[in-house]
């Protein structure tokens, strides 16, 4: 089960040795978004939809089916009962008013299904009003080395603003946050190569294809 932000909160300070003193709650909450947003820089959730296509119509919003879309990774048409093959289509992808749109160089009908596939935000619960924790448990580990990393790049800066007297102490809350950063940077990789979104089948037609139109 992934974890809420509230069992984030005590592995982070776990992993720092501290009891909530120098990495307060509020400190590894604001720390914890900054980890997530970089999470999903990487390692956004896979997601899909299905859209009924209609006559003539090229411009559909991908919005409209999911207000949480970021991007498309592909748009595909449905095999049908005699044709089980998905096959990608030809379509642009633009954003308008904050709302995601993609146009298809070909129109399809009232009989086809189009399969979008695209991406969605990670989220954890209890933070930002969020009711549901979507990052796997086995990439808890680096999570909590992220929001780490960004708790005590926080504790460096606050003490910018503040009579310091041991600008050492200041250095070394940045190294290692540099040092947890990088770390959690590599794992992030790694997961993303390993993560694959799917795929249909590539359209065989040439452009110039004599065909290429043939059915459409």
């Amino acid at each position: 089960m992934s974890d809420s932000l509230t069992t984030l909160i005590s592995k982070v300070q776990a992993l720092l040795a501290d009891d909530g003193t120098l990495f307060t709650t509020a400190i590894v909450t604001a720390a914890a978004r900054e980890a997530l947003k970089i999470y999903n820089q990487h390692l956004p959730v896979n997601a899909g939809t299905l859209i009924t296509g209609v006559n003539d119509q090229y411009e559909y919003e991908l919005s409209d089916e999911d207000s949480r879309a970021l991007n498309i990774l592909d748009v595909l048409e449905q095999g049908d009962s005699g044709n089980e093959i998905d096959i990608s289509v030809t379509f642009d992808e633009y954003s308008e008013d904050e709302r995601i749109f993609f146009r298809l160089r070909a129109p399809v009908t009232t009989s086809d299904t189009l399969i979008v596939r695209y991406t969605i935000p990670q989220t954890i619960s209890g933070l930002d009003s969020e009711t549901e924790s979507t990052i796997p448990a086995w990439m808890s580990p680096a999570l909590v080395t992220g929001i780490a990393g960004e708790s005590c790049r926080i504790l460096a800066r606050s003490k910018v603003t503040t009579i310091n007297l041991s600008q050492e102490q200041t250095d070394n809350f940045r190294d290692v946050a540099n040092e947890m950063k990088a770390e959690y940077r590599r794992d992030l990789i790694l997961a993303a190569n390993k993560k694959k979104a799917p795929v249909g089948e590539p359209d065989p037609r040439a452009w110039n294809d004599a065909y290429h139109y043939w059915g459409q």
